[in-house]
Formats: structure tokens, C-alpha cells, sequence
């Protein structure tokens, strides 16, 4: 069986959720959900409008991973950070020195970089990085 091509380029480019980080906040209860969703997870309303994640935060957890899969050298650390001005979001660190520099409440920054290679093309995404306080 055929596996099918990784998704073109353009296609993520143009997503908005995806690379511009648009969530969605409930008008009635202000709570900032991403992905976009029909429904608040809190309070259950559809009253809902597009909201413009912060590509900054801080470290809400962590773990280590020294047993990743195939096409990622270890150790890679998946993350959930806080954003400035609400929401989360899960991505891997990248450029920290040693496992021991990263640490709950570190501030983070959202940056464009290769995740892996797929049948000979890159995919892109987010990765976070430690920025000075």
C-alpha cells in the first residue's frame, strides 16, 4: 500500500490555526481554547471568536525523552507551555544546552523550525526555545 505524500507546504502556510496560532475565545466566559473548536470547553457556549495566540510563555511541564522515535535524535523534550495572554500549546524544545536548563516557568518563544524529513521533504513547525527573562 502507498502512503500518501506529506502535506504540501502551501497548504499548512495557508492555514491560519495552524502557523498564524488561531485559537478561539468565548465571549462569555473569556476562556482560550487551540485548536478552534465549535464549543467552549469550559462553560459550553458557542458564543465563540477568533483569537490571536502569543507565540511567547512560559513552561507550564516538561518531560525528557531518551527513547524517541525513529527520525529524532535524543534527547527531545516535549513541552505544554502558558502563552501570554492565555491559551496553551505542546511543541518540543530546541537549541537548550542540557536537559537541566530547561525548567518549569522558564520563559519560552515559539520559533519556525524543522521537525523531521518525510520521503525526502522537510516538515516544518513550531519548536520552543528559553529566551532571556
Amino acid at each position: 500500500m502507498t502512503q500518501p505524500a506529506p502535506a504540501s507546504p502551501v497548504f499548512w502556510r495557508f492555514n491560519p490555526e495552524v502557523f498564524r496560532l488561531i485559537g478561539i475565545k468565548c465571549k462569555d466566559c473569556g476562556h482560550i481554547s487551540y485548536p478552534r473548536t465549535n464549543i467552549c470547553h469550559e462553560c459550553g457556549s458557542q458564543n465563540l471568536e477568533e483569537y490571536q495566540l502569543s507565540k511567547r510563555g512560559t513552561i507550564h511541564t516538561f518531560c525528557v525523552n531518551w527513547a524517541p522515535p525513529p527520525t529524532f535524535e535524543p534527547p527531545i523534550m516535549p513541552v505544554i507551555v502558558d502563552l501570554e495572554g492565555g491559551g496553551r500549546y505542546q511543541g518540543l524544545m530546541t537549541e537548550f544546552g542540557a536537559p537541566e536548563d530547561v525548567k518549569i516557568g522558564a520563559k519560552v518563544e515559539m520559533v519556525l523550525r524543522k521537525l523531521t524529513t518525510d520521503r525526502g521533504l522537510n516538515v516544518y513547525g513550531y519548536k520552543f526555545r528559553l529566551v532571556e527573562a
